[in-house]
């Protein structure tokens, strides 16, 4: 069995559990994602995407993130467009907390996070921790039939959930950036992460097509 195969396998194996990581429960339902607790919330996405079943990924024996994935997709079956939400809680009896500050700031919905837009490898992540939240994602889009591009352009949100730091919400947009950039190699442009940052009139127009497609109707 190759390594593809058996990615595709754990990705099967991982969605089937119904668990919430963070003990409060998440539900998706009429293109509405709805938490209960940490952080209440209900993100309202729109109906390009269809939902794939969710999925816990434990994170370095610290936190277990629960994402839900939603797709745009061609005929082709290729992903045209990706949101990933996030929700992460850190493990019973861990000393780790989430500390961070809203920088750079942007408010969406009720509540102010975290905020960035970056063009990324996220085959050459997905290579590299496949256990990770990449290489999780990609062997989950696999086992949906699906294509992932190697590059995603994304926009990202994030926020620390809770007053005592056990919990933070991630909003990832992500679009297909495959055609405008060389087919390998390492990115032109890309900082020291590897990841190329969006500024100026790139970042508004990205900030301005996630919000489109995904909105905070509660929290």
């Amino acid at each position: 069995m190759s390594i593809k195969q058996i990615l595709a396998v754990a990705a099967v194996l991982c969605v089937s559990c119904c668990a919430t990581p963070s003990g409060e429960g998440q539900r998706f339902a009429h293109h509405a994602l709805t938490s209960r607790g940490d952080p209440e919330i209900t993100l309202r996405i729109d109906t390009a995407f269809r939902a794939l079943p969710p999925m816990d990924v434990p994170i370095g024996g610290l936190t277990v993130a629960r994402r839900f994935v939603f797709v745009d997709a061609g005929a082709d079956r290729v992903v045209r467009r990706m949101i990933v939400v996030q929700f992460e809680r850190v493990n019973a009896g861990n000393a780790f907390r989430f500390v961070y500050p809203s920088r750079p700031p942007r408010q969406f919905g009720a509540q102010m996070y975290r905020f960035g837009t970056y063009v990324y490898d996220d085959a050459r992540a997905a290579d590299a921790a496949p256990d990770r939240e990449a290489g999780r994602t990609r062997a989950l889009l696999q086992a949906q039939g699906l294509h992932a591009p190697r590059l995603w352009r994304t926009a990202r949100l994030a926020r620390v959930s809770d007053a005592a730091g056990m919990s933070e919400i991630i909003i990832f947009y992500c679009e297909n950036a495959d055609a405008d950039y060389p087919a390998s190699g390492p990115l032109p442009g890309a900082d020291e992460d590897g990841d190329v940052p969006l500024e100026g009139a790139a970042r508004d127009a990205l900030a301005a097509r996630m919000e489109a497609a995904v909105r905070a109707t509660r929290g």
